[in-house]
C-alpha cells in the first residue's frame, strides 16, 4: 500500500502540476500505515482513480477520464451498494446536497447536521463517524434547510464548517476531533453555514449564509494546522459608527454605498458556496452573495441606487493576506437575489486565437461569464436562460445593460429569472474532450411588487416591503406586463453549453423543475433529478442512454472512482433545500417517503430498492379555539411572517410537519414547541424573542380553526397559500 501514490494513472502523468498535487495530496507512508491499522477492509482495496476533493480537482471541472463505464455498456449500470444510516434529528429528514470524496481507499461523506462518515468504498461498511455538537436552534437561521455541501481535506485532516458556525478539524483515519474554532464574528446576526470549506494552500477558507435573514457577509481564512484566524474579507461595509474600516477593501467599497445606508440591516453579500483556488498564482476566488434587503432602493433612507460593492461579485484575493487583486461584479446593486455564489470552474480556453487561463461562472442572474482569472477581464458573456432585467452585457465596461423591466420601484414588474436563478449552487461540469460545460438550469420569472407597509423582523426572510410571486400570474395588469416578454413557465433543463461560442449545443428538457449537479466521466454525463431518476447522457449529443429510478429526489452532483479495477459512480439522494416545504406532484417526494441516501452504482449491479409510498394519515378533527375574526387575522399574519417559509399555509407534502394535520398531542404542546423550544435539537427553535405567548396562541387558534373549516367546508375555504415570499 505504501507505494500506491507512486503508481499514477496515465492521464495524470500528462496533467497540469496543480491537478497532480490535488490528486496525490496526503500520500505519505505514515498516512498509509495509519489507514491500514484503522480500516483493514478498506486498506485491501487498490485505488486506481479517486475523488480527492469536493469538486475532484482545484480546477473544479468535475471531469474524470474514465471509460470502463461508457456509452456502449452504460445500460448495464446497477446498484452496487447503498448507505442509509444517516443521523436524523427529530422526525424531519433533511436534504442531501453534498457528494462524497474518496482518498487512499476510504470514502468520506458528510450529511445533515455536519455528521461525517468514513465508509469502505467497495462495500459501504461504516468505518467511523464524527458528530459535531451542532446547536439545532441554528436551523432557524438557515434560509433553506439544514444542508451541507461538502467536506474539505488536506493531508490527514478533514474539515467541516458547521451550521452553527464552527470550523471543525477531524483526523481522517480515526474520526477524532482535532480542534474547533468559532467563525462567526458577531452572533447577533442570523448567520449559518451550509457550504463546504475550501483549501487554499495552507489555509482553509470559510464563508457563511445569512443575507436572506439579516447579516453582514464575509470570508475567513484559517491556518490549516492550528485553526488560527489569518485574514477576513468583508463583502460589504459595516456601520461607520462602530469603528474604522477593517481593511482597505472595505474603505474602497464604502464609496459605492449612500451615506444614509441602513447599516443595521447587515446588507448581505454572504459567500455561502462558490470558491476556487489557483496554486500557480496563490489566488483565492470568492463568490459573493446577494444584497439585502431587496430591492437596493430600500437599503438607505434616501433610496439612492449604487453598485453596493461587493454584492454579487467574484473577488480574487491573495491567499496569504486576503488583499484584493481584482473584482468583477456580475449584478451591480442587486435588487433580485442574483448571488454570484455558483460554483467556479477554472480552465484553459483558446479565445480569439489566444490561449487564456479563465475562470467561469453561471450565476443566478442568467448570464454565463468567462473571465481572465489573472486580471478579471471579461472575455465572454451571454444569457443562458431567458433574461429581461438586462438586455445584455456591455463587453467594453463589463456592466449589464439594464432594462426597465427590472425596475419595480414605482409599479409591479415581472422579472426573468426569478430569485431561484437561472443556475444556483448545483455543480456544473466541464469536459476537455468536448469543450462543453454541462449546466443545470432553471427557467422561471417572478412578479415583484412593493407593499410599502412591512418592516424587517429578526428571524424572518429579509424581504422588506416587497411581495414576490411565482407563476401563475393572474393579477390585474399582469397581461399587459407580459407583452413582449419571454414565455411564462416553471421548468428546468440540462444544457451542454459552449463557453467560447456562448450557446447551447444540446438541451434535455424532459426532467422536473429541479435538477441535480453534473459529472462528466469519459464520454458520459451523469445527473440526477427531483423526479427520482438518475440519468446517463451521451456527452456529445445529449441522448439519454440509461436512466435508473431510485424513488428519491436527487439534487446533489455525482462522483466516480475506480477501486480494484472496477469503476463506481456515487450520488447522494434526499429532497430538501428551498423546495423542501412543498413537493410538487412531479417530484418523487410527493409519492414516496423521503429520507437521506447514498447510492453507489457499477456495471452488473442490481435493482435499486424503492422507498415506501406515502400514506395519508388524518388525525381526529380538533376542537375549535375561541377567537375573534381580528385575532384570527393577526394569527394568520404572524404565521405568514414567521412560519410559512417551512410550513406551507393550508398544509402540503414536504419535509416539515403539516400543521393542518396536527394530532391532539401536538396541539397541546404547541406553546412549548414554538415558544419554549422543546424541539430545538431537531431544528424547531424557540421564537420567544420575536413572539409573545399570546402571539403563539393566536397562531395556534388560526391553524386549528382554519383546519376545521377546510375539513368541514372544503379545501378552498379559509386561508390561501401564497406562491411567493415576503
Amino acid at each position: 500500500m505504501q507505494d500506491r501514490c507512486l503508481r499514477l494513472p496515465n492521464w495524470l502523468l500528462a496533467a497540469p502540476l496543480s491537478i497532480v498535487l490535488a490528486v496525490t495530496a496526503g500520500c505519505d507512508s505514515a498516512s498509509q500505515e495509519t489507514a491500514v491499522t484503522s480500516a483493514p477492509e478498506a486498506a485491501q482495496a487498490i485505488p486506481d482513480f479517486e475523488w480527492p476533493m469536493n469538486q475532484l480537482t482545484l480546477e473544479g471541472q468535475r471531469y474524470a477520464p474514465l471509460d470502463q463505464i461508457n456509452p456502449g455498456n452504460v445500460k448495464e449500470l446497477g446498484l452496487a451498494w447503498e448507505f442509509r444510516e444517516f443521523v436524523v434529528r427529530g422526525r424531519t429528514h433533511r436534504g442531501m446536497e453534498s457528494n462524497p470524496i474518496v482518498v487512499d481507499g476510504v470514502m468520506y461523506m458528510v450529511g445533515p447536521w455536519n455528521v461525517v462518515y468514513a465508509l469502505n468504498p467497495v462495500t459501504g461498511e461504516e468505518l467511523w463517524r464524527h458528530a459535531p455538537e451542532v446547536d439545532g436552534a441554528y436551523a432557524r437561521n438557515a434560509c433553506c434547510d439544514v444542508v451541507v455541501r461538502g467536506l474539505a481535506i488536506r493531508g490527514d485532516t478533514l474539515y467541516t464548517a458547521t451550521l452553527d458556525g464552527y470550523l471543525v478539524a477531524i483526523d481522517r483515519h480515526t474520526g477524532d476531533g482535532l480542534w474547533r474554532v468559532d467563525t462567526f464574528q458577531d452572533r447577533r446576526w442570523s448567520y449559518s453555514i451550509t457550504g463546504a470549506p475550501w483549501v487554499a494552500g495552507d489555509k482553509i477558507l470559510v464563508g457563511n449564509s445569512g443575507a436572506d435573514m439579516g447579516a453582514r457577509g464575509y470570508v475567513s481564512a484559517y491556518d490549516a494546522d492550528t485553526g488560527e484566524l489569518v485574514w477576513r474579507f468583508w463583502a460589504v461595509p459595516g456601520d461607520p459608527a462602530a469603528g474604522p474600516d477593517e481593511t482597505p477593501e472595505v474603505t474602497y467599497a464604502r464609496k459605492t454605498w449612500p451615506e444614509d445606508t441602513l447599516w443595521e440591516l447587515g446588507l448581505g453579500g454572504n459567500a455561502w458556496d462558490g470558491m476556487a483556488y489557483d496554486p500557480e498564482t496563490n489566488t483565492a476566488y470568492l463568490g459573493l452573495g446577494n444584497g439585502t434587503p431587496h430591492p437596493q432602493w430600500l437599503r438607505s433612507k434616501s433610496g439612492t441606487p449604487g453598485d453596493h460593492l461587493f454584492l454579487a461579485s467574484i473577488v480574487a484575493v491573495d491567499a496569504d493576506t486576503g488583499r484584493m487583486k481584482w473584482y468583477y461584479q456580475t449584478t451591480p446593486g442587486d435588487s433580485w437575489d442574483y448571488t454570484a455564489t455558483a460554483p467556479l470552474v477554472l480552465a484553459d480556453l483558446e479565445l480569439d486565437g489566444q490561449l487564456r487561463q479563465v475562470i467561469m461562472q453561471a450565476p443566478k442572474n442568467g448570464f454565463f461569464y468567462v473571465l481572465d482569472r489573472h486580471t478579471g477581464e471579461l472575455l465572454r458573456a451571454n444569457n443562458y436562460v431567458p433574461v429581461n432585467w438586462a438586455s445584455g452585457i456591455d463587453m467594453e465596461t463589463g456592466r449589464p445593460i439594464l432594462s426597465e423591466h427590472g425596475d419595480f420601484s414605482k409599479s409591479p414588474k415581472i422579472v426573468w429569472p426569478s430569485p431561484a436563478g437561472g443556475h444556483a449552487w448545483h455543480p456544473m461540469a466541464y469536459s476537455p474532450r468536448t469543450g462543453l460545460i454541462y449546466l443545470p438550469t432553471t427557467d422561471a420569472p417572478m412578479r415583484y411588487e412593493l407593499t410599502g407597509h412591512e418592516t424587517f423582523k429578526p428571524g424572518t426572510h429579509m424581504r422588506v416591503a416587497t411581495l414576490g410571486q411565482f407563476p401563475p400570474f393572474n393579477n390585474p395588469g399582469d397581461e399587459e406586463l407580459l407583452k413582449g416578454q419571454p414565455e411564462v413557465r416553471v421548468a428546468s433543463a440540462l444544457k451542454a453549453w459552449d463557453p467560447i461560442e456562448q450557446k447551447a449545443v444540446w438541451e434535455f428538457n424532459d426532467g422536473p423543475f429541479l435538477l441535480g449537479g453534473t459529472l462528466v466521466s469519459g464520454d458520459l454525463v451523469f445527473q440526477g433529478a427531483a423526479d427520482g431518476y438518475f440519468r446517463a447522457f451521451d456527452a456529445r449529443t445529449g441522448e439519454v442512454l440509461h436512466e435508473i429510478f431510485v424513488g428519491t429526489a436527487i439534487v446533489a452532483a455525482p462522483i466516480t472512482y475506480m477501486i480494484n479495477g472496477v469503476q463506481y459512480v456515487a450520488v447522494t439522494a434526499g429532497a430538501g433545500g428551498p423546495r423542501g416545504s412543498r413537493f410538487a406532484p412531479d417530484e418523487v417526494g410527493f409519492r414516496y417517503e423521503n429520507f437521506e441516501r447514498l447510492l453507489v452504482f457499477r456495471l452488473g449491479g442490481g435493482e435499486v430498492p424503492l422507498p415506501a409510498e406515502r400514506q395519508e394519515k388524518l388525525p381526529p378533527l380538533p376542537e375549535p379555539i375561541a377567537a375573534t375574526p381580528e385575532e384570527l387575522a393577526t394569527g394568520e399574519q404572524h404565521f405568514r411572517v414567521f412560519c410559512q417559509r417551512c410550513h406551507v399555509m393550508g398544509g402540503a407534502v414536504g419535509l416539515y410537519p403539516d400543521l393542518w394535520k396536527m394530532d391532539p398531542a401536538t396541539i397541546e404542546a404547541f406553546d412549548a414547541i414554538v415558544h419554549k423550544g422543546i424541539l430545538a435539537y431537531g431544528g424547531m427553535a424557540s421564537f420567544a424573542d420575536v413572539l409573545s405567548e399570546a402571539d403563539v396562541q393566536l397562531i395556534k387558534a388560526f391553524i386549528v380553526n382554519d383546519t376545521i373549516a377546510k375539513r368541514t367546508e372544503g379545501e378552498d375555504t379559509g386561508a390561501k397559500s401564497t406562491t411567493g415570499y415576503h
